[in-house]
């Protein structure tokens, strides 16, 4: 009989075992039943086997044997990775691997929890590289050999099991069809557990406002490397590059007065990104305005993090998401919660514009925007539409990092013109200029401001009129030659 002195630290099953009972062949210590069972460890120091002799060498995990009270059960074995990739896909939604730990929890028989004779799980990564990342798919493995067989070539070998000659791979959705006990999960849920267990580590999302927090959201320096499908939206955007994720950033925080929820990993590595707009009006034609918010197309590495996002918006007391995730449909949108005569999940086309004061300066250029891809001048204020209302001077759908002129300002009076050739409207170049026989002359003087020449009739007390400031930070956006 074994005592709890002779056996060494490590992990051991607890149960109480009556040694004498298992023996149904052979010496009764020299039956592979009744060993000991160290679970995923390996000793490398001195051993004191039952007798209490002294031996040396390695004792090798017997991974899955446990020892009960008059009788002996095969316990699921399953690879830290694999554990850990449970854990994780756990903790960021996936209710099956919730289930799946779950049963694996359970001190049963792996005949009462498996279909088949498979045991000894783990998982392996299957990686198909891109040029700035990797695509990650995770096959489980198992054996589904007889251990005991008199014919089995490793017998008593209590390695073997892990051994790759016999191992069977498995995919997702057929390793979850082994578990007999688990419930039917519809398509979705599958989808989100595929994709869930190929990142092992915890994600965390938040909303963030300063431009810093903009720029490394945006630079492709900060992704994730790895991702679940071929293509990624996010390590595919259009404003990753370096100059363009700054323009980008200075945009969001100092133009649009945006806010951006991120996704990151346990290293900080971005895994999503979307822009949050605060302020918008929902134009409603026969009722009155409404103040709401939206959250932006979400870029994202893997699939499930959209469903994460999407649920921390929702949280965060956001009003609407897109409901198509792309750049074609800007007014389409869905309520993340009630607003108006909108309950939750509710789907409508929304009329969405937020104004955006003058005074709110930045550097130059436009990110591409997905879905407020009209600025319009409407008196002292530029706005960005998600429709076309007039007055349009500008798309913001350029993957350039610039916006595309579709109108000019005249810079005096901020009237909206289609004359490519003369910055002024033709009511201003008649008030500002007169024609002689030697040709037009600038009346009055030029004055010089931030290294340039302007006719005198922009500036009053030596300051800059508001309609030029408002022409000034309206060709920040173009990608103009001076």
């Amino acid at each position: 009989m074994c005592h709890d002195s002779d056996f060494l630290d490590g992990k051991i099953s607890r149960v109480p075992c009556g040694l004498s009972k298992a023996r149904p062949c052979g010496f009764w210590k020299n039956h592979p039943r009744c060993a000991p069972v160290f679970f995923q460890k390996a000793l490398h120091n001195p051993v004191h086997g039952c007798n209490g002799r002294k031996k040396t060498g390695t004792l090798a995990p017997r991974a899955g044997l446990c020892l009960i009270k008059n009788s002996v059960y095969m316990k699921i074995s399953i690879s830290p990775e694999m554990k850990s990739r449970l854990q994780n896909a756990a903790a960021n939604g996936s209710v099956v691997a919730e289930d799946i730990l779950s049963e694996l929890g359970k001190n049963r028989d792996a005949s009462e929890i498996i279909r088949g004779t498979y045991n000894y799980f783990t998982t392996k990564r299957i990686k198909a590289n891109h040029d700035s990342y990797h695509k990650i798919r995770i096959m489980f493995t198992a054996c589904a050999k007889n251990l005991e067989h008199e014919n089995f070539p490793d017998k008593g070998n209590p390695s073997a099991p892990w051994f790759k000659e016999n191992r069977t791979d498995i995919d997702p959705s057929t390793f979850v069809g082994l578990f007999k006990n688990l419930p039917e999960y519809d398509s979705e849920e599958i989808k989100y557990f595929i994709s869930a267990i190929t990142l092992d580590s915890r994600v965390t999302i938040r909303i963030y406002s300063g431009m810093k927090d903009f720029y490394e959201a945006y630079c492709e320096d900060n992704y994730t490397i790895t991702t679940d499908n071929d293509v990624s939206t996010l390590h595919s955007s259009c404003m990753r590059t370096e100059e363009k994720a700054r323009n980008a950033a200075d945009f969001y925080r100092n133009f649009a007065g945006a806010k951006i929820l991120v996704a990151k990993d346990k290293d900080s590595n971005i895994l999503g990104r979307a822009i949050i707009w605060e302020g918008l009006r929902w134009h409603r034609e026969y009722e009155a305005d409404v103040d709401v918010s939206l959250m932006d197309r979400i870029y994202t590495s893997h699939t499930f993090v959209i469903d994460m996002m999407k649920d921390a918006a929702k949280k965060a007391g956001i009003i609407f998401r897109k409901k198509y995730n792309d750049f074609s449909h800007q007014r389409e949108v869905v309520a993340l919660n009630p607003i108006a005569e909108l309950e939750e999940d509710d789907e409508t086309s929304a009329d969405l514009v937020l104004d955006v004061p003058v005074g709110q300066w930045h550097k130059r250029g436009v990110p591409y925007l997905d879905t407020f891809i009209n600025l319009t001048v409407n008196g002292e204020c530029l706005e960005l539409s998600n429709y076309y209302i007039g007055n349009q001077i500008a798309d913001c759908q350029s993957t350039s990092g610039y916006a595309t002129r579709t109108a000019y300002v005249c810079p005096r009076c901020n009237r909206v013109h289609n004359d490519s050739y003369n910055k002024f409207c033709g009511q201003c170049m008649s008030e500002i200029y007169t024609e002689t026989i030697f040709g037009r002359v600038l009346n009055g003087h030029p004055v010089p401001y931030k290294g340039e020449q302007y006719p005198s009739s922009l500036f009053k007390r030596g300051k800059p009129i508001p309609q030029l400031k408002r022409y000034l930070q309206i060709e920040r956006l173009f990608n103009n030659d001076r």
